[in-house]
């Protein structure tokens, strides 16, 4: 008969041999992929993969009170739904995406009939927002897939919250949209990467937040016109025109890598070595 000394030697080497199993890659903890078109409005749509089971998204702003530039409104309801969006540098890819907007943009449509985007609402506050627990999760990550119309808002800012929506942070410099295409004017499927690895506070945390939303140009932007000019940019060039176009999304996951766990293997000899000790203490 082994003894207790030798007998946790062997489960322990079982368990670093068979034990803790770590994944090496990236998965889905939640994502938003849409597969079928939606007349709407759909506003808050359900995740398409929710591992933690408790991700929510929502449309930003398109609900409002604004003035509008050719006697649409007052005001917006917002009215998201799911189109089928092709793009233009590669007329053959095409997807469902979710498009953000309010519920009209015609002229005398009356009260809260409005495009939804416009020129008053502060930087931030129009777009989508995501809200994805990341608890047993590590080296966090997001990508999604962004379409910007020619009369679109032209910059996108993608923000992060670690603390449920207080406190927000850039994940870097804004994004500035390719008009009537996807970003960049992908020749393939085209998504966009954002890295949060090197943010501790990502990892493991219940309360974590993500948004992407309008902001103005700024001085180092290709479509900045001055100070003196409040106004955002169009995709298209110049001010945005404060009555039309949209931004859709799809594809839009945030991803990391699972906490380690003992594999099947290691849980069974670990269960044996156990058992073996147990019974020998029983023979004394």
């Amino acid at each position: 008969m082994k003894s207790p000394k030798a007998l946790c030697a062997f489960a322990a080497m079982a368990f670093a041999a068979f034990g803790v199993h770590t994944a090496s890659a990236s998965s889905i903890i939640a994502e938003w992929s849409f597969s079928a078109t939606n007349s709407g409005p759909d506003d808050t749509p359900a995740p398409s993969t929710d591992v933690t089971g408790d991700a929510t998204a929502t449309q930003l702003g398109m609900t409002n009170s604004y003035t509008y530039a050719n006697g649409e409104g007052p005001g917006s309801t917002a009215a998201a739904d799911v189109v089928s969006t092709s793009g233009t540098a590669d007329s053959s890819f095409t997807e469902d995406t979710w498009r953000i907007r309010g519920n009209s943009n015609a002229k005398n449509a009356g009260a809260g009939n409005a495009n939804g985007w416009n020129n008053s609402a502060p930087d931030y506050t129009q777009g989508a927002q995501f809200n994805v627990s990341t608890a047993g999760y590590s080296n966090i990550g997001l990508s999604f897939d962004w379409y910007c119309t020619t009369q679109g808002v032209a910059n996108l800012q993608a923000r992060y919250s670690l603390d449920g929506g207080s406190t927000w942070s850039n994940f870097g410099s804004d994004l500035i949209a390719t008009p009537n295409d996807y970003y960049g004017g992908a020749a393939s499927e085209p998504e966009i990467s954002m890295d949060l690895s090197g943010i501790a506070g990502a990892n493991n945390d219940p309360n974590f937040e993500v948004e992407l939303v309008s902001v103005r140009p700024v001085a180092t932007d290709p479509n900045y016109l001055g100070a003196s000019d409040t106004n955002y940019a169009a995709a298209g060039g110049g001010d945005y025109n404060n009555n039309s176009g949209n931004w859709r999304f799809d594809n839009i996951s945030i991803t990391g890598t699972p906490a380690s766990v003992p594999e099947p293997a290691s849980v069974s000899l670990l269960g044996l070595a156990g058992m073996a000790l147990l019974k020998r203490r029983r023979a004394k």
